[in-house]
């Protein structure tokens, strides 16, 4: 359970630095972007082989790095936009509790069996998302923009999740854990590098050194989070436990957060959900 609980508790650092890159006017992408090669090399030193010790782009395990690569900066940015537009709370629900998908694929592809009191939770945590997603940041006037917003974090998060899964019931035995991960970091900061340059060749900008110094702070827990959630999962038998727990506790923490140090504003509805949310924990664990 320690990698679930230092999930967690990474998961929730890493999207409070959102907050704090708009409180101190912080460039998101550049600082996202840094975040990404602090990560890789981060997990290159980690790890027990060698950047140079595999013909890394022959093996199987390659292709989902560039998938995991395109994901982690397209869904990240996009948490980091919504963070500062509709709050944590909001967020982290969107995001960590899109937690069917992951598990609609473990059930098709790995042939995980969902029994009641698993089938039960997973339905009361898709209810806990209604009421906590109820918040008044959607007026008449911005509703039409910004629903779309914790719909692609939801979306994205749940496929993040599907493909790491499958990454770990595949390869994650066979090789070090930082290596593989390593390089999924490594393909989301050629992306955003990519994004960055065309966005600052067109704007006529340079790379902030604020930027850098916040981006090298957000990659350390990021990287962890992202390592400690692979762990539990190696732990674990069934990802249709690890992905559900991990999720919903991180939007319970969040929400915490959220409340008590940004001030953010939850309604009756919101913490119904979030009471929701912790019986749907609990029937989560009777498996074990």
């Amino acid at each position: 359970m320690i990698f679930l609980f230092l999930s967690v508790i990474t998961s929730v650092i890493a999207v409070v630095f959102f907050k704090l890159f708009d409180k101190f006017k912080v460039n998101t992408l550049e600082a996202i972007v840094t975040n990404y090669i602090t990560a890789a090399l981060l997990g290159f030193y980690l790890s027990q082989k060698p950047a140079n010790s595999l013909l890394f782009w022959q093996q199987d395990w390659f292709v989902y790095t560039l998938v995991l690569g395109f994901l982690f900066i397209s869904v990240f940015s996009t948490i980091a936009y919504s963070t500062q537009k509709i709050g944590v709370s909001i967020t982290m629900v969107a995001s960590k509790l899109s937690v069917a998908i992951p598990i609609m694929f473990a059930v098709l592809f790995f042939n995980e069996v969902v029994g009641f009191y698993k089938l039960a939770g997973i339905i009361l945590s898709m209810i806990a998302v209604y009421f906590i997603s109820k918040t008044g940041k959607y007026t008449a006037t911005n509703q039409s923009k910004l629903w779309i917003i914790p719909l692609i974090v939801f979306v994205g998060s749940g496929f993040t999740d599907a493909v790491m899964n499958a990454l770990n019931e595949k390869f994650i035995p066979q090789f070090d854990t930082s290596y593989v991960l390593s390089f999924a970091f490594l393909t989301a900061f050629i992306f955003g590098s990519i994004i960055l340059f065309l966005r600052n060749l067109k704007t006529h900008r340079s790379v902030e050194i604020k930027s850098i110094g916040w981006g090298i702070a957000l990659g350390v827990p990021n990287y962890f989070c992202m390592f400690f959630l692979l762990k539990a999962l190696t732990t674990f038998a069934e990802a249709s436990f690890v992905l559900p727990v991990n999720n919903i506790a991180i939007v319970m923490v969040s929400a915490l957060v959220g409340t008590l140090i940004f001030k953010e504003t939850l309604t009756k509805l919101n913490i119904i959900g979030l009471i929701l949310a912790v019986v749907s924990i609990l029937l989560l664990s009777l498996y074990l």
